[in-house]
């Protein structure tokens, strides 16, 4: 980017971050007299056939109108300010948020307490709630799309919108828009999120691997599973833990659906009514299995379903 103002008002002071559809870039409004800063993130769609940009202009407009009515509904969801396209490719102006990501909390400080690991959690849910309520799946939540707010240390979840499943827009072989990616990032995704079938609790089980990033400094693919079953073995990786807290995030990282929490709302009332009890087993002991839950199902993917646009 050069010094020529975007949309004849945003002007870029650096670049944020780049992935395969597009770069984020800090910026100032010239209109606004604060010149407040704000989160530009340009959007490159997959292909430039006229068909798939009208396409992908039709649905960038639905996938920011949600963004819009999740940042009202919410003080922990950056606000949308304003969309554009330019030069063949689109724009979101989105609030920044001063602080750092609870990727470089840890890389910088180490890892989390407990007490704070349960705390983010509670905080986390709460927003996950209410996004669920309004019939959206994040399906990319990792320690890298959540900032601790430099102001009060309060967790936001950034990065939604469905922007770059819409970027990802082609055209099958019948002449159908189909998509050429799945949403998510590797190690910290579910399975039936992998296979393009996300659900509620594809985000509990995104979070529950997040809470365990935080406690041990370590990503999934850093730690060694059971041949077996294919769990997770991260408890030993935590001095200390209580056993309440490793049941309640191992529930949350069950391979399947239905052995997870049934909600945001269910794990977050575990979360509040267990306290730590050191006179529990270790919580190197497995957890008890957990009853089995339907989780439902929510509305059709393309225009409920929001991740990272990168």
């Amino acid at each position: 980017m050069n010094s020529t103002l975007l949309n004849y008002r945003y002007r870029i002071v650096r670049s944020l971050g780049r992935g395969g559809f597009g770069e984020t870039f800090l910026a100032q409004d010239t209109h606004m007299p604060s010149g407040r800063y704000c989160a530009i993130k340009q959007l490159k769609p997959a292909g430039n056939d006229p068909q798939i940009l009208q396409l992908v202009r039709e649905r960038f407009a639905r996938e920011a109108a949600i963004v819009e009515s999740l940042g009202e509904g919410s003080d922990r969801i950056p606000s949308l300010y304003a969309y554009f396209n330019e030069a063949g490719q689109f724009y979101l102006v989105q609030e920044w948020i001063e602080g750092r990501t609870l990727a470089d909390r840890v890389a910088l400080e180490g890892v989390l307490s407990e007490s704070r690991v349960r705390t983010l959690l509670v905080s986390l849910l709460d927003i996950l709630e209410y996004v669920h309520s309004q019939g959206i799946v994040h399906r990319d939540i990792k320690p890298e799309n959540i900032i601790l707010r430099k102001s009060d240390g309060e967790p936001v979840l950034i990065d939604f919108g469905a922007v770059r499943e819409t970027m990802a827009t082609t055209l099958s072989s019948t002449g159908n828009p189909t998509h050429s990616i799945v949403i998510g990032t590797p190690g910290f995704m579910s399975g039936e999120q992998a296979a393009g079938r996300p659900v509620y609790g594809s985000d509990l089980y995104s979070l529950g691997l997040t809470a365990i990033y935080a406690l041990t400094g370590l990503t999934p693919q850093q730690m060694a599973s059971d041949p077996q079953t294919g769990a997770l073995l991260w408890r030993g990786q935590v001095a200390g833990l209580s056993p309440q807290l490793a049941d309640i995030l191992d529930k949350a990282i069950e391979s399947h659906p239905r052995d997870r929490y049934l909600g945001a709302e269910e794990m977050r009332s575990a979360l509040k009514r267990q306290s730590p009890d050191r006179n529990r087993p270790p919580a190197g002991v497995p957890p008890q299995k957990q009853p089995v839950y339907q989780v439902p199902i929510p509305p059709s993917s393309s225009t409920v379903a929001v991740a990272d646009p990168f």
